[in-house]
C-alpha cells in the first residue's frame, strides 16, 4: 500500500460530471481518483414531498497536493460547465480550531442519515452529501443462524463554517437514534479550503 502525504480533495458534482472533471484533473496532473455514486440531501420543500428533492450526484476523492488542487479547481471553473463544490482538506494543524471550514462525516447503519440531516438542518446546516457503503465483519461479529451480518452503511458529509460546528455536532450527538452502543461514528476535519465549482457563484 502506498501512503501519501498528501492534502485530500473531495468535489460533489451533478450525476455524469465526473468523467469531465476527472479529464480536467488529468491535465493538470493528477494521477487519478475514486469517484462514488452519492445523492445529495434537500431542504424540506414541495419538491421533496414528491420525492424530488434529493439528486443523484457524484462524489470525487482524489490525493493531491494543495497546489495542484488548486489548479484544478480553477481550471474546472474555466471551463464553467460542472455544477458542484469541492473541498481541499489538510492534515490538523495546531490551529485548527480557527479552521473557517469544517467537514463533518458521519458513518452509521442504513436508514439514519435523514434523521441525522434534519437534525444537523435545524442546527444550521444547508445540505449534505451521502454515499451508500457497508461494514467489514469479523468472525466475532453478531452471527444471525450461523451467518455473519454485514450491515449496511450510508456515510454523510456535511460542510459547515467552524462557528456552526459545536450546533451541528451536539444536535447529531442528541439524536434518541444514535443512543444505542456500535450504531455509527462521527469525525471532523479541517478544509483548508472551498469553493463553488461554478465561475457565475
Amino acid at each position: 500500500m502506498l501512503l501519501l502525504q498528501n492534502n485530500a480533495m473531495i468535489a460533489v458534482v451533478a450525476n455524469g460530471q465526473a468523467k469531465r472533471f476527472m479529464d480536467i484533473a488529468r491535465a493538470e496532473g493528477s494521477g487519478g481518483g475514486t469517484v462514488v455514486p452519492a445523492r445529495g440531501t434537500a431542504a424540506k420543500s414541495f419538491l421533496s414531498f414528491f420525492g424530488l428533492g434529493d439528486k443523484s450526484k457524484e462524489l470525487i476523492f482524489m490525493v493531491i497536493d494543495g497546489d495542484k488542487a488548486g489548479r484544478i479547481v480553477d481550471a474546472v471553473r474555466k471551463e464553467g460547465r460542472i455544477q458542484g463544490v469541492a473541498a481541499i482538506m489538510g492534515a490538523a494543524k495546531e490551529n485548527s480550531m480557527s479552521a473557517k471550514w469544517k467537514m463533518i462525516t458521519v458513518i452509521v447503519n442504513s436508514g439514519y442519515t435523514d434523521d441525522i440531516m434534519d437534525a444537523a438542518r435545524k442546527a444550521g446546516a444547508t445540505g449534505g452529501t451521502v454515499m451508500h457503503a457497508r461494514g467489514t465483519a469479523s468472525p466475532e461479529d453478531a452471527t444471525f443462524l450461523g451467518v455473519t451480518i454485514v450491515p449496511d452503511k450510508e456515510m454523510l458529509m456535511i460542510l459547515c463554517s467552524g462557528e456552526q460546528l459545536d450546533a451541528i455536532v451536539n444536535a447529531i450527538q442528541s439524536l434518541e437514534c444514535l443512543q444505542e452502543p456500535k450504531i455509527g461514528i462521527m469525525y471532523i476535519q479541517d478544509v483548508t479550503d472551498f469553493r463553488n465549482l461554478d465561475p457565475r457563484k
